[in-house]
Formats: C-alpha cells, structure tokens, sequence
C-alpha cells in the first residue's frame, strides 16, 4: 500500500478542483507528480505510520475562486447582440455575430469569474467527491437590472448572469480514483482520456485530441480508470427535442446520443499510446437548440455554423449517426525525461444523415468520410520549463461542394454546441482565436473544418523567461490555407485558397503564483481566400491586455 502526505493530498484536489475552472479558459495548473487517495481513505493507519499530526489537515471543503479580465482594441468588429454579449464565429461569415475587418477600431472589456466547490467528507471514508461550478461573465458598461447570461457590466449593474458550468459527484468504489472513478453529473466533457476533474488542463491540450473535436460540458456518466491502461468511457446525452409533437402529436422527447470509448497504454514512464472509438446518434430531426429558443443544433442548422465555424449541410430535418475511428500520442510533454516532447493525432469520421421530410427540396441522405491530422513537437531548450520552442502542423480534409450528399471534411462538436470543440494549444491570437476570453472568441478559422472546406496550418513558436520564472517572452508565426477552393464571395472576383500569414508576440509577468499580468498582440496578413470578401478589406490585427488570478 503506498501513503502519501496530507499537504500533497490537499494540493492534489486542490489542483483537481482547479480543474474543473480551466476547462473553459485556455490554461493549466502544474501537472501533480502522482495521483493520491481522497480524504478519509486510510487517513487513521497513514496518521500513526507518519506521525503528521503537526500538519494541516487536507480540507474536506474546497473553494477556488478563478478571476479573468481582459481589454482588447482590434480591427475585428463582431456583433455582441445575437447572442446576448457574446462574439464567436470566423472573419468574414455574413452569419452568426458577422465578424467584419475594416478600417474601424473597436474596443472592448470582458471580465469572468468562476468559483469552483468540492466538497469531500471525511465520513464517507473517501468514496465519493461532490463539485460544482459556475460562471459569470459580461462586458464592462453593458446591460444592467436585467436577467441575461454573460453581460451586466452597466451603471448599477444588478445582474442575475449565472451559468451553471458543472455540478456533479465522483464516486471511487475502491477508494482510489486512480483504479475506478464514476463521474455523474454535469461535468467537463473533452476528447483528451484523462479524468478532468483531476487533472490539469495544461496537460488535456496536449494529449489525446487537444479539444480539436471536443471540448465542453455535458451532463452524464463518464468511466475512468488507470488500473491497467488509462481507459474512459462516457455516456452523454447532448440534446432534446419534441420532434413530432407537431405533426404526430407525439410529446415524447427525441435525443442526441454520444457514446466514447478511449484506450491509452504507457509504453514506458511519459510516453503514451492511445485508440479511440465515439459515435453519435441525432434523432432530433434538426429540432434540437444549441442556444435555446435561438440557434438549433445539428448540421442542418442554418445559425450554428455562422457562429462556430463547422459546416452547414444540404438537408432538412436530418436523422442520423457519425463515428469517430482514432488513434493519438504523446511523448514528454512535460520535459521530465529529456528536452524534446512530442504529441499528435490521426482521426477518421464518418456517418450518414437523412431526411425526415419526404418532400424535402434538399438531399434525401448526406454521406459523411473525412479525415483530420495533427503533429507537433515541442524543444525546452533553456533553463526554465518555459523557455521553448514548438512546431506543429494540422491538416483536415475539405469538401468543395457542400450543397451536394457527401460530406468530406472533419465534423466536430462544433455542429451541436455553441461552441462545441475548442482548439485551445495553437498558441495563435486572430489566424486561430485568441483561447484567454470570456465572450469573445472570433478568428480566421474557428473550426477545423474551416467551415467545411478543410485545413493546412503550421505554427512556430518560441519563448523565454527574461526572468526565470517571472517574466516571460513569446513569439510566434503561423500560416493556414484551406484544403479546397472554396465558392467565390462575389461571382466577379476568384476566390484562392491561402487565408493567411500571423505574428505575434506575447509578454506574460507572474505578480505572484497563479497571478499573472500578460501584454499580447498580433497581426495578420490576409490571403486569397478573402479575395471578393465584402467584410474583411484589411488585414486583421489586436492587440490585448489580460489579468488572471486563482485564488485558493
């Protein structure tokens, strides 16, 4: 039986806790070395063996207060109205909050606060875990003495602005989360194998999928195990809807189903080999809202994809299923064996839809095959775990005809949540969105599938500590075209493939542990995949301020 102290036992569900927070904002926690029982677990025999009576005890009541403001001046003008405070979707698109680029600046400040609660008593002798989490979020100056999510920033303010994130228990039948751990509930939902509740979200996006196909919340069941392997197993129900109440007169409610499956073996300490199989069932009949009253859900959906960037199919309310085939890698990520780290992922999806409406103008079935990619490789080269240089690449299939009945491109979860999947680790700001926000997430390319017409990115990066562990200096480069051409914006002007060039450059200063102040900006030189766009007639640049604070 292995022991551990009472302080890295309270630092460990600390940082699990912490987790929960993270998954909505683009950063992690240090990676804990080893995973530890929960409190209660063998506390008594640990006591007497060790003699830490003179130690703090690990809490049974957790609360971590995460606090998140950014300012932004840009040439990026959205639309907050739409969604009520919030901006998401790619430059360009005459849809969603119609993110244009010209000359006109715009500026912005977004604050979010998030308190994370866990809840571990000793009576039940570490079985079980409760947590919950919510959020509040809204733009300086705007909305005030109402009840809306994600603004309430006005004169008086007075603002009922919270949303539920997760509430959930974890229950471990055997006391060690490590072997088996049950999480019910509202939880964080991501395509990486790791239990989230448990485990930094630094770590999440650089393993497994990286949030490239998934990356939210949902309530459910999930499985997690490192007994024999890291195995994950999640049953989740993404959405409802009373699909033939009007016209059959039947109330019952139809759902969109996720099932996911994922394997990972250790191949030796640091270095890990996984396989994936998910597939979804809509019975929805395009029913189903992303953003209730506002946006449905599904490929069908005629607002979803202006705001997150997947594509939008030829067909009227669709049934149907998709399946993911994957497999991923990682090595190092973390330097703890050598200077060099590596991860990547291939990802095969496929399904069909069809028409519930046999009078539909639209196509009766679409077939769905495509493929996605990603590789990178990351270099410490200095004397701090941040002075380093990363390359990556990404590629995804395109589709150059989305208005016929085959569909070749990636299909994410951004074509049923709002978002659904969050590329977070690209470490771009306009080429790809800038992941520290709040209510505005807009970019170049906010979907790998790039609105349906598939991806070819490279990024480069590299960084220093100015002052070991204090001052920190980022520069980085990035380019991206589609994988097909796509339809002309004007019929008159041709329409090319490369959407553009960044640079960028971010200065982080750590005030104190998990206080961070950060200048960043950024700018981009628009290719020919804009060639004839109305909306975008410069090229794009920002520049941001940002202030973060985990407070234990």
């Amino acid at each position: 039986m292995t022991w551990w102290s009472k302080a890295e036992a309270g630092r460990t569900l600390r940082a699990g806790a912490a987790a929960l927070a993270l998954g909505a904002l683009g950063v992690g926690l240090p990676a804990q070395a080893s995973p530890t029982t929960v409190p209660g677990a063998y506390h008594g025999p640990w006591q007497d063996e060790k003699d830490r009576e003179k130690e703090a005890e690990p809490r049974e009541f957790s609360l971590i207060n995460y606090f998140f403001t950014r300012a932004t001046i840009t040439n990026q003008v959205g639309d907050p109205s739409g969604l009520k405070g919030v901006a998401l979707g790619p430059i360009g698109n005459l849809t969603g909050s119609a993110v244009r680029v010209q000359d006109a600046k715009a500026y912005y400040l977004e604050q979010r606060w998030i308190p994370i609660i866990e809840y571990s008593p000793w009576f039940v002798d570490g079985l079980a875990s409760f947590r919950a989490q919510f959020e509040v979020d809204f733009l300086w100056g705007r909305a005030a003495n109402t009840v809306q999510p994600n603004e309430g920033g006005g004169f008086n303010a007075d603002q009922v602005n919270i949303q539920t994130k997760n509430v959930n228990v974890a229950v471990y039948p055997f006391r060690d989360p490590t072997k088996l751990t049950l999480l019910i509930g509202a939880q964080p939902v991501y395509d990486a194998y790791q239990d989230p509740t448990r485990t930094p979200l630094n770590e999440i996006i650089r393993t497994g999928y990286k949030l490239t196909f998934l990356g939210s919340d949902a309530t459910g069941l999930s499985l997690f195990s490192s007994y024999k392997g890291h195995a994950k197993l999640s049953l989740l129900p993404l959405g409802t809807a009373q699909a033939d109440k009007a016209l059959e007169d039947d109330p019952r409610l139809k759902y969109i189903w996720l099932l996911t499956a994922d394997y990972v073996y250790p191949v030796q300490p640091g270095t890990n080999v996984g396989v994936s199989a998910w597939g979804l069932k809509d019975d929805t009949k395009g029913d189903a809202f992303a953003f209730e009253g506002l946006v449905k859900s599904g490929p069908s959906s005629s607002g979803l994809g202006g705001f997150t960037g997947a594509a939008r199919f030829s067909i009227d309310r669709p049934t149907g299923s998709v399946f993911w085939l994957g497999a991923h890698f990682n090595h190092n990520i973390d330097f703890r064996t050598g200077p060099l780290g590596a991860s990547g992922f291939v990802m095969y999806n496929g399904g069909s839809y069809e028409s519930s409406n046999p009078e539909t103008p639209l196509n009766r079935t679409v077939d769905i095959s495509g493929l996605s990619a990603n590789a990178e490789v990351t270099y410490n080269w200095g004397r701090t775990g941040s002075d380093v240089v990363t390359l990556e690449g990404i590629y995804t299939t395109g589709d150059k005809d989305l208005t016929d009945g085959k569909y070749t491109g990636a299909f994410t979860l951004n074509q049923y949540g709002l978002p659904g999947a969050v590329w977070f680790n690209h470490k771009t700001l306009i080429l790809f969105p800038f992941t520290s926000t709040a209510n505005n997430y807009t970019g170049a390319v906010t979907d790998i599938s790039n609105q349906g017409y598939g991806l070819q990115a490279a990024i480069a990066t590299g960084a220093m500590d100015l002052i070991p562990n204090k001052l920190n200096l980022k520069l980085g480069a990035a380019l991206a075209s589609s994988s097909v051409t796509p339809p002309r914006w004007d019929e008159s002007v041709e329409r090319g493939r490369f959407i553009g060039a960044e640079v960028n450059a971010e200065l982080k200063y750590h005030i104190r542990y998990l206080m961070t102040v950060g200048l960043h900006t950024g700018y981009m030189f628009k290719g020919s995949f804009y060639d004839g766009a109305s909306r975008v007639t410069s090229n794009p640049w920002a520049a941001f301020t940002t202030f973060t604070w985990y407070a234990f």
